[in-house]
């Protein structure tokens, strides 16, 4: 631990020392990126001002070649000529200059101003005593700068002057112009370089020609000592520098950089502390940063000494622990445990072993010497051999490092294993197991290995199994043995070279080794195989490598197959996959061919007719008697048909009790309908079906060729719709096509896509018509029922869209909307308020219905004894195992299931036993006329007895009268539900009616 703290403090100093030196090396590099952007500026203003000055210098060096141009020679001739009004006009032109640069002036050699561009009338102005015009008029230079007060405005200005030279290189005079100071402060105002900056104009003697920020005092004043400026002329070039500014006494950096063309030099400058003022605020922040990182690192390293110390009190805790849990764990080995020293004695042992033979704590503990402990068993009946002997073969071996197996059977009949297990360190450890159960379990194995011998030797199939390493066969069964016509013990342990001549062995090696390229084996094609018992058979072979667990192949597995009489099977398959299995008529797929056949000829002119024939009720027939009732009728309308066509026609069965015939050669409709008629006659006579006299009838559609379509799917669509309408008119009968009957069919078509829409818009709501107590006249529940109000029709009747809905599999989403909000809506209700929900057959046939049931109720916080759902007997007509299994599931958690519209369709008393409903709907159909003499009064009596008898109530649908009413609750009904009380309405307006008895009275009324 004290490493640790050590280390802490190390680590703190470390980050002092590092945070100084970082410090250090930030302000060098605030100071240096201070400089660079300082030597950027002056490069920038001195390029600019070069420029500057060269343009002011243009309109001059213009006016000095014209001058040359006209020939003046002489100081007269110059001053005439200059003086001119003309020339006044001509050096305007030439300048347009703001304030800041004066106009060009013209001064003789007398230094007398003559003309000028920014006045008509000159003043009387004289320059002979200004340093530039004797420089001008004595020196050969030719241009001279040089700040003065000027004597037009009084202001100071710095003028750029020209000599003018005659042919023979006589002085004429003077022409210059001036700027005043702002001009270059101006500009040096637009460069940003900080508060504390500062841009300096100088002339290479030193003079200050312009200053930002202005010191108008400091304008004039010769700066020539500063070291900065001295570098610059000396040196040349950009000189940079830290220096103490002559201006403010101020520690600065400078850059300086003279003009390429003019004896100019800027002065850039900043203070330091302004330069390091990011520098100072990183300063700051990476103190604090440093401080900060100590602090947390001291207190780390608190919580880390507390932490550890901590753990070494766990690991002491831990280890008391882990030392009581391996005590514990010895005690409970399945095993006998015995660790001895190099000595032969006793380290410990566990209570297993104790157990095992029955010993004494008091001698077999730590300390016990090997022979004591074995003599201790004699004495106590578990050892009955040679104390001596078996001791000192025990201690020979363990010396010699060997571990020795032993096992040793009891006086009580209990067998177990001994392994002795030297150790490094000298000693050994003994375990004892009681391996009784494994070695009756390895008997068992034994019996079942022969067991399963047994049942290899009678597979109808011939099985061998060969190691990879050797390919000797390990296994062959009596196929095998039949087929090698060998023994079973002549065939194990060979090879194929032992037991086949070398070309077929050759060949079973190589099969063998691309085998095992294969994960899944490798199965070869059909071929003959000369059998000793069988002859010559059609076999077909598969290779299968068994690996281990290392992935590597152990056994090759070859399950040779006699197919011959498969063979003979799948011809039979390709015949039925032109035929009908049951009629042995042509099926869907050869009729199709011979109808593209048929439409082939009536391009010659010939004409045909489709006959699309639905069985009528034959549903009914196979649910109440049967399918084997149902496929002898098929078989006789078959045969029947057939008996009513031509050699040239064709009949085929399409599936299920639809058949379809191809009429040809027809000469017109009146043809179709003699053929029709036949054909209904014959299925009308009376059937003999295994003991069941029957009648049945046909629906049938026809579609004429060419007339109705020359595309084969055209066609069949065509017959098909045609078959839909005789079906929609009553049955029994016949429809040939009409163009009106696929504008029905693209109706219901528009029916499921608005059907869709409206699903996906929200276009559905949903209505609760009331469930009345008969009793008490108190609102027990509402049924939710869907309605539809379509934008353009209006209120859609479910009896149109629920079907659509059920066909396309909509209602499975259309349903679980309607659950989930109809429960949403019946949590809102009082507690002893149910709501009903209808559930079609298809949402049964949804696995996880009952999930999404649990979902709704889960979301709506709806107690699910407040849930019925109702379902129709379709559900059990089609005796769907899965659909029942969902509504046990259901009705576990405790909803309750209704039975709907009972007493209509093939209801039967069957329903009631197959599945214990909590409730019977009697159909409106029975209520109507319920008050009558003749009416449905007993079957509604009768109903009501069976539900009472199985513990179920009864609810009475479409109750409108009050005679109704009191019959009904004369008859011992539970529920009634119908206009008499109330219509189905929206939420809202339902849960008004959830009064009292007054109240409901009062509705009733």
């Amino acid at each position: 631990m004290l490493w640790l703290i050590l280390s802490g403090v190390l680590l703190v100093t470390a980050i002092t020392i590092g945070t100084a030196l970082i410090i250090g090396q930030f302000r060098e590099r605030a100071l240096s990126n201070g400089e660079r952007e300082l030597e950027n500026a002056v490069r920038l203003l001195s390029r600019h001002f070069d420029q500057q000055l060269g343009d002011l210098e243009v309109p001059l060096s213009d006016l000095i070649a014209q001058i040359q141009a006209a020939g003046v020679a002489s100081p007269e001739a110059f001053k005439r000529y200059m003086s001119a009004p003309e020339m006044h006009l001509l050096m305007k032109a030439k300048v347009s200059a703001p304030s800041e640069i004066a106009g060009i002036n013209v001064y003789d050699s007398e230094g007398t101003l003559i003309n000028s561009s920014v006045v008509s009338v000159v003043p009387a102005v004289n320059i002979a005593d200004r340093a530039y015009f004797r420089a001008l008029k004595s020196n050969p230079e030719e241009q001279q700068i040089e700040l003065v007060r000027s004597r037009f405005s009084g202001g100071v200005r710095t003028v750029v002057a020209r000599k003018v030279l005659g042919p023979n290189g006589e002085f004429l005079g003077v022409v210059s112009r001036a700027i005043a100071p702002a001009k270059f402060e101006d500009f040096f105002s637009s460069v940003t370089l900080g508060k504390d900056a500062a841009i300096s104009m100088f002339h290479r003697d030193g003079t200050l020609l312009a200053r930002h920020p202005h010191v108008d005092p400091m304008i004039g004043q010769n700066f020539s000592a500063a070291p900065l400026l001295t570098k610059v002329l000396t040196e040349g070039g950009q000189q940079t520098q830290r220096v103490k500014s002559p201006v403010d006494h101020q520690d600065r950096l400078g850059s300086a950089a003279g003009l390429s063309h003019f004896p100019m030099v800027v002065v850039a400058t900043t203070t330091v502390s302004s330069a390091l003022a990011d520098w100072r605020a990183q300063t700051r922040f990476m103190v604090a940063t440093a401080a900060l990182s100590a602090l947390v690192i001291a207190f780390i390293l608190f919580l880390i000494v507390r932490q550890m110390t901590r753990q070494n009190r766990e690991a002491q805790q831990r280890l008391e622990s882990e030392k009581h849990r391996l005590d514990t764990a010895l005690n409970n080995m399945t095993q006998g445990l015995v660790l001895y020293d190099a000595s032969a004695r006793i380290v410990t042992t566990n209570q297993r072993y104790l157990d095992m033979y029955n010993l004494s704590t008091e001698v077999v503990k730590p300390g016990c010497h090997f022979f004591d402990l074995i003599r201790h068993r004699q004495e106590t009946g578990s050892f009955d051999g040679d104390v001596e002997e078996f001791c000192s073969n025990i201690l020979r071996n363990v010396a010699a490092g060997k571990i020795t197996y032993s096992v040793m059977e009891s006086a009580d009949g209990r067998s177990f294993q001994i392994v002795n297990k030297p150790l490094a360190q000298g000693g050994w450890v003994a375990t004892i197991e009681d391996i009784t159960e494994r070695r009756n379990l390895e008997q068992e194995r034994d019996r079942n290995s022969a067991f399963l011998r047994q049942i290899i030797d009678h597979i109808p199939t011939q099985i061998t199994v060969k190691d990879v390493r050797d390919r000797r066969y390990v296994l062959a069964n009596r196929v095998a043995e039949l087929q090698f016509g060998l023994p079973h013990d002549t065939v194990v342990g060979k090879t194929a070279f032992d037991l086949f001549p070398k070309p077929i062995a050759e060949r079973i090696a190589a099969d063998d080794d691309l085998s095992l390229q294969f994960p899944d084996g490798m199965t070869l094609d059909d071929h003959r195989f000369e059998s000793k018992q069988s002859g010559s058979l059609l076999i077909t072979s598969k290779r299968i490598g068994i690996r281990d667990q290392a992935g590597e192949p152990r056994y090759i597995i070859n399950v040779v197959e006699d197919v011959t009489e498969r063979r003979l099977a799948d011809e039979k398959i390709a015949h039925l996959a032109h035929y009908d299995a049951l009629t042995d008529l042509p099926n869907r797929v050869l009729f199709r061919e011979r109808i593209e056949r048929e439409l082939q000829r009536t391009s010659r002119g010939r004409q045909f007719a489709l006959l699309y024939i639905d069985v009528d009720e034959f549903k009914g027939i196979n649910d109440s008697l049967g399918h084997h009732v149902g496929d002898e009728l098929l078989k006789a309308v078959a045969a029947r048909i057939r008996s009513c066509i031509r050699d040239t026609d064709h009949v085929a069965r399409l599936g299920g009790d639809e058949f379809a015939v191809i009429q040809t050669d027809i000469a017109d409709p009146q043809d179709v309908v003699e053929f029709v008629t036949r054909i209904h006659e014959a299925i009308r006579q009376p059937y003999e079906c295994l003991g069941h006299h029957l009648t049945t009838d046909a629906s049938i559609g026809i579609a004429m060729a060419p007339q109705d379509g020359t595309d084969l799917d055209q066609l069949i669509k065509n017959a098909d719709l045609a078959m839909y309408g005789a079906k929609a008119d009553g049955r029994r009968t016949y429809r040939f096509f009409e163009p009106a009957m696929d504008a029905r069919a693209k109706a219901r078509l528009t029916l499921e896509r608005d059907l869709r829409q409206a699903l996906a818009d929200g276009g559905f709501e949903i209505h609760y018509q009331p469930l009345v107590d008969l009793k008490r006249d108190e609102v027990t529940g509402c049924e939710a029922l869907l309605r539809w109000r379509h934008p353009e029709r209006g209120m859609i009747s479910p009896a149109d869209f629920i079907p659509v809905a059920e066909d396309t599999g909509l209602i499975v989403e259309l349903g679980e909307w309607v659950l989930q909000t109809a429960c949403a809506e019946a949590a809102t209700w009082p507690d002893h308020i149910r709501v009903s929900v209808n559930v079609s057959p298809v949402q049964l046939k949804c696995p996880t219905l009952a999930l999404k049931i649990a979902g709704a109720l889960a979301s709506s916080g709806l107690a699910a004894n407040r849930l019925e759902l109702e379902i129709t007997e379709a559900v059990l007509i089609r005796d769907d195992e899965a659909a029942l299994a969902i509504l046990h599931q259901l009705r576990a958690i405790g909803i309750r299931i209704a039975l709907d519209d009972f007493g209509t369709g093939y209801s039967s008393l069957s329903y009631l036993k197959r599945f214990p409903f909590d409730k019977i709907k009697i159909d409106r159909c029975f209520i109507s006329d319920i008050t009558e003499i003749d009416g449905s009064s007993v079957i509604v009596q009768a109903v009501v007895n069976i539900a009472a008898a199985g513990n179920m109530t009864t609810t009475a649908e479409g109750v409108e009268t009050s005679e109704q009413k009191e019959m009904l609750r004369a008859l011992g009904c539970t529920e009634m539900q119908g206009y008499l009380f109330s219509a189905a309405k929206p939420g809202p307006e339902v849960r008004r009616l959830f009064g009292g008895r007054e109240q409901m009275t009062a509705a009733v009324a």
